[in-house]
């Protein structure tokens, strides 16, 4: 699904205009309808004894929303319109001034049912109005005494940048944003995000064969279902691939049992762990079905380790280097001389490369690191780690400015980068850059990233191409964790659940 700027909307608008003759009007025809209808959805088609006040601006925004009151109307709803720039109040073919203080607006709020937010739309990037403000306020306080007051926004919340997800103080949280078209950036960066609510698409009318330039993709089930790998019955285990993982130390042992669990409850035929023997007995007990490298001591020399893991590769697709490594300085030689040797691999003999975690945090020791992994690595770093490797103090965990680092950092690094965050995003080299429009705060966890580069590993393992799995891994991982927390709530997931949810999130996509 493409996501888009105000610009590259403008430019849509423009051309469903000039090429297919859908003017303003018969945009907005559709746009309110689409409203209308995701409203009447929500209501199970009935509308009978349903009270819905709609504020509505001067702009086309306040034009969709009237469309989408007629609809309403017409379905048996008890519909007012606030008209803000006369000060109106219009029910029931009568008009009457809402007063200074918005008194009569106050009265209407309170008994309404649904609240419409059609007053701005994406070419508003100034304070709200003060009147505007006001009005929304209003809303938000009935909400505090009758939270099942439900408010639906046209589009994004009034107040809502779509370019940057900034908003203004006076902004009205959504519980349902019905964007036209295509989600426009700005409701999937924080803070803007936080306000949107249920982000539902809805239709302006456009033909399906109108090309759409977009630099902004949103991973969804028609993207990720046709990429992921089939599983014929005629098949073992060679056929779904080999992973080798370097993953997991004393200090954090539990990191490698989530790396390699994912990796084989995504589907992976085969799952190696590269690891000292006097842990290998620990990860026995937890994930029997695993095989083992046996490394040589960590007082051994880096080249002797590093030979060690390269020897074992043979015939492994995906090799996932960095959770729970620790960041010794035997660490530091180990992965220095690791990823020297994978460079020097033909491609034929190279498997694809995840690095996570502590591998990111010991490259980004090293100068020109970038040069020193295989062309094409997928990297998976958290905003932490990604300013590590960027040599900056900080990177936004949610804000606009990651889309500007992503796409520098893919381009000059020459890697595929899986920036992790609320709504991660997903950048190639070629300037492909995809988002995960699902934040979920129980993902929010110790360990959810090292599942998710093991995620990626198994999918690679599978015959996927690098970007194809890395936005397949970002999307199931989000999936599994959206199953969890529709039974547990946005807290108490752990890391470890997400395992078995891995296998049913990719099932329930390929049964949509």
């Amino acid at each position: 699904m493409k996501v888009v700027t105000v610009a590259e909307m403008v430019a849509v608008e423009k051309q469903a205009e000039h090429e297919y003759g859908l003017t303003s009007p018969i945009l907005m025809e559709h746009a309110g309808r689409s409203v209308a209808e995701a409203i009447q959805a929500r209501l199970e088609g009935d509308m009978g004894d349903v009270s819905v006040l709609v504020l509505a601006g001067p702009g086309n925004n306040g034009g969709d929303g009237r469309v989408a009151a007629r609809y309403l109307a017409d379905w048996g709803a008890r519909v007012t319109i606030y008209d803000w720039k006369s000060g109106q109040i219009e029910a029931n073919g009568r008009t009457g001034s809402v007063g200074d203080d918005l008194a009569g607006l106050r009265d209407v709020i309170e008994q309404a049912d649904i609240v419409l937010d059609a007053l701005l739309g994406t070419g508003h990037a100034r304070p709200l109005a003060t009147t505007m403000a006001e009005a929304c306020t209003l809303v938000a306080q009935e909400r505090e005494r009758r939270p099942d007051l439900y408010v639906v926004a046209v589009d994004l919340p009034s107040g809502l940048n779509a370019d940057t997800g900034a908003v203004d103080p006076g902004t009205l949280a959504a519980d349902l944003t019905v964007t036209l078209a295509y989600p426009k950036v700005g409701l999937l960066l924080f803070p803007g995000a936080s306000y949107v609510g249920e982000l539902q698409v809805g239709t302006i009318g456009l033909p399906a064969i109108m090309p759409v330039a977009a630099g902004l993709e949103m991973l969804d089930d028609e993207m990720i279902g046709p990429t992921l790998p089939k599983r014929p019955l005629e098949s073992n285990k060679g056929t779904f691939g080999k992973v080798l993982a370097l993953a997991g130390s004393s200090h954090y042992i539990g990191a490698a049992y989530l790396v390699c669990g994912a990796a084989a409850r995504i589907g992976a035929g085969l799952v190696t762990l590269a690891t000292q023997p006097d842990l290998a007995p620990f990860y026995a007990t937890m994930l029997p079905e695993i095989t083992y490298a046996l490394l040589p001591a960590e007082s051994a020399p880096p080249e002797a380790r590093a030979q060690s893991i390269l020897d074992h590769l043979d015939g492994h697709r995906a090799l996932v280097v960095g959770p729970g490594l620790g960041q010794s300085q035997a660490t530091e030689a180990l992965l220095e001389r690791l990823f020297t040797g994978l460079s020097a691999l033909v491609p034929e003999q190279r498997p694809h490369l995840v690095v996570d975690a502590d591998g990111l945090n010991n490259l980004a020791k090293l100068d020109h690191w970038w040069l020193r992994l295989p062309p094409g690595a997928i990297l998976t770093p958290h905003p932490g780690e990604m300013a590590r490797l960027r040599g900056e103090r900080s990177v936004s965990g949610g804000g606009p400015d990651r889309l500007t680092v992503i796409r520098e950092a893919a381009r000059e690094w020459g890697h595929i980068i899986v920036l992790k965050g609320a709504c991660t995003l997903i950048a190639s080299p070629e300037g492909v850059v995809r988002i995960n429009g699902i934040p979920n705060p129980a993902l929010a966890t110790a360990g959810t990233g090292d599942v998710l580069a093991g995620t990626t590993a198994g999918l690679l393992a599978q015959g996927m191409s690098p970007y194809d799995a890395a936005c397949a891994a970002v999307y199931l991982h989000a999936l599994a964790g959206q199953r969890i927390s529709a039974r547990l709530g946005d807290a108490g997931l752990l890391a470890g659940d997400l395992l078995a949810e891995l296998p049913l999130a990719r099932q329930e996509i390929q049964d949509r």
